[in-house]
């Protein structure tokens, strides 16, 4: 499993220092900037989450400014985000943090409000660079494809300490989620693009159910077909039958596509040939 996670993360970490996406905040280590990104880009696509987190950041540039402000400016800067509890929640929590500083709080972020395990590990990791991996929806997918594995959390759990050996955590966060935006989609995920394709369980997996669903199945059993007519001519349909090793009603199905498709005739005396004419 070392050689494997190693393998993951340098080649994960080179595509990333070509490929990484250009934000604001990318190289901001300030926890409040952080928190806010956090909050806002919940369920929310980071092209678009990066629009209103610059315009909070501009209004509220400290804890103090917006814990001075008032709800209805906040939800009113928030429109169009949806989930406006969000919003609420993150008024609330710079009131505590203006009360509190960060430092003050760390380790505990989960005592603010709508402060889950995910943001705390993503404070953790971009501000204070721990050794933790943020469990975003991304990062779990590509875990998932690229180990074969059904839960993993657990494996994260389990391995991160491997993940993260002589890694920065903000580095290797960043990389994963900008990777699973990228290359590794929920759906129509770019395998022939990714650098990993060749050691993916996921990618691996679907090659060979592609090849199992190729072997044995008509669209074999029709090129097999064609081989044999253009190597040896015309043949009776009992002597193919014997050559292809498959039953009747399979072959007859197959020729009469073929037939349909112009590509070979049957006559009489059940000969087939390739169709010349």
């Amino acid at each position: 499993m070392e050689v494997k996670t190693k393998n993951f993360k340098n080649v994960l970490l080179k595509w990333y220092k070509n490929n990484k996406r250009e934000y604001s905040w990318r190289n901001d280590s300030d926890p409040w900037s952080i928190y806010l990104l956090e909050v806002i880009s919940q369920q929310t696509q980071l092209s678009r989450a990066d629009k209103y987190y610059k315009k909070f950041i501009k209004e509220f540039p400290a804890p103090k400014d917006m814990a001075t402000s008032s709800l209805k400016k906040i939800l009113e800067m928030w429109s169009g985000l949806g989930y406006n509890s969000r919003a609420k929640r993150m008024f609330e929590s710079s009131k505590i943090i203006a009360e509190k500083s960060f430092d003050g709080l760390y380790p505990d972020f989960q005592q603010l409000p709508g402060v889950g395990p995910y943001t705390e590990n993503a404070i953790l990791s971009f501000v204070y660079n721990e050794k933790v991996i943020t469990e975003d929806i991304n990062v779990k997918r590509i875990i998932s494809r690229y180990f074969g594995v059904k839960n993993p959390k657990k494996f994260i759990e389990r391995f991160s300490s491997l993940l993260l050996k002589n890694t920065e955590s903000r580095k290797l966060n960043q990389a994963l989620m900008d990777f699973g935006s990228i290359i590794c989609r929920p759906r129509n995920p770019l395998c022939l693009n990714c650098p990993l394709e060749n050691s993916c369980k996921k990618y691996f997996d679907l090659e060979t159910k592609s090849q199992e669903k190729f072997f044995g199945s008509n669209r074999e059993l029709r090129g097999n077909l064609i081989k044999i007519l253009l190597k040896k001519g015309r043949l009776n349909i009992n002597t193919l039958q014997q050559e292809l090793n498959t039953d009747q009603e399979k072959l007859d199905k197959i020729i009469k596509n073929l037939q349909k498709d112009g590509l070979v005739k049957l006559n009489k005396n059940n000969l087939i040939d390739i169709n010349s004419s």
